[in-house]
């Protein structure tokens, strides 16, 4: 497997969990920064492997 593609996988597996976590803890002041942060992660993982077969 492709290291580029093991660590895509890991950092997507963060933001699903910070996700998870945030939606939990939605009533709390961390929950939706940490929604935040994980759908801002997710965003970036995908802008990374398009900009990555996109060869720019």
């Amino acid at each position: 497997m492709d290291p580029i593609l093991k660590s895509g996988l890991l950092i997507t597996v963060v933001g699903l969990v910070m996700l998870i976590v945030g939606f939990t803890r939605r009533e709390s002041r961390s929950g939706p920064v940490m929604m935040w942060a994980g759908v801002t992660t997710m965003i970036g993982v995908v802008v990374f492997y398009i900009l990555r077969n996109l060869e720019i």
